[in-house]
């Protein structure tokens, strides 16, 4: 489901969605086109009763089991729209491992409503309106193709010089320098958040340190909705993985797939060992 502008919908159009609500705070008066079912109680069984087209829920009301309840293979393919507020990172962790769509605003989850709605009804969303995490894996794809075929030419140029270890604190390096570029130019410019995560978590793999939902977001240098979003896209793409915290079932840890470390020990040792580096 994509972020979109559904003003030009004609919503008396739309497929009449029922929508269950977990949570209580909607925007009640501009989803009252469709029918509306709050949760209360056995939400399993209301599920299985009422059959909704479609669950809203407030991710500050998603916990443990109702995370284990939405990925259930019985409810993993009803679609999700979370709304989402600061915070709510480790919530929203919890349910990586299914697809989701996410709103920070009254509009924006109106929006995704009707973007549900023109699905059952047949319609097509703007695809030109939304944050195009795909497009921008794609190209980082296309990036490491080109570093893995850079990486004997730099062998040559550094001829007999052992390459240098890549460490934790050099990659922290890398990191502060990215960030200094803000202080000369508008940080919404220059944002790449599929690289700033993966860069945070080469780090941490070599510090053998848990990378908490919450603490990914920060180091993805976005809003926190764009860095959940691409999280998400990363997660469905496999090049990230989530895991359980064993000691808390409410929050998660993020790391790469062993394909995606492998990429990224190629692009670091092309990256940071460059002559001169």
């Amino acid at each position: 489901m994509a972020d979109y502008d559904a003003t030009g919908l004609d919503r008396t159009a739309l497929y009449p969605l029922k929508i269950l609500l977990l949570g209580t705070g909607f925007p009640l008066a501009d989803l009252r086109q469709w029918q509306l079912v709050t949760a209360s109680g056995d939400v399993p069984a209301q599920l299985r009763n009422e059959r909704p087209d479609l669950v809203l829920a407030e991710a500050a009301a998603v916990g443990p089991d109702e995370a284990a309840l939405l990925l259930s293979p019985e409810f993993v393919d009803l679609p999700l729209i979370l709304l989402v507020r600061d915070g709510d990172e480790e919530k929203v962790g919890l349910l990586l491992d299914r697809p989701f769509a996410i709103a920070a605003t009254p509009a924006q989850l109106v929006a995704e409503v009707a973007q549900v709605a023109a699905g059952f009804s047949g319609g097509a969303a703007d695809s030109n309106a939304r944050y195009d995490a795909d497009e921008r894996l794609a190209a980082l794809k296309r990036d490491a193709e080109r570093v893995a075929a850079a990486l004997a030419d730099l062998a040559g140029l550094r001829g007999a010089d052992p390459a240098r270890t890549i460490t934790p604190a050099r990659i922290r390096a890398h990191i502060k320098a990215r960030r200094n570029r803000e202080r000369f130019f508008a940080a919404e410019l220059l944002a790449d958040p599929v690289w700033d995560i993966l860069l945070d978590l080469s780090a941490a793999r070599l510090e053998e340190r848990p990378v908490s939902v919450s603490s990914l977001c920060i180091a993805a240098a976005v809003p926190t909705t764009t860095a959940l979003r691409t999280i998400r896209t990363m997660v469905d793409r496999g090049m990230l993985v989530r895991r359980s915290d064993p000691t808390d079932a409410r929050r998660s840890f993020i790391a790469m797939t062993a394909h995606s470390a492998k990429a990224m020990e190629g692009c670091l040792e092309a990256v940071l060992n460059q002559p001169g580096q």
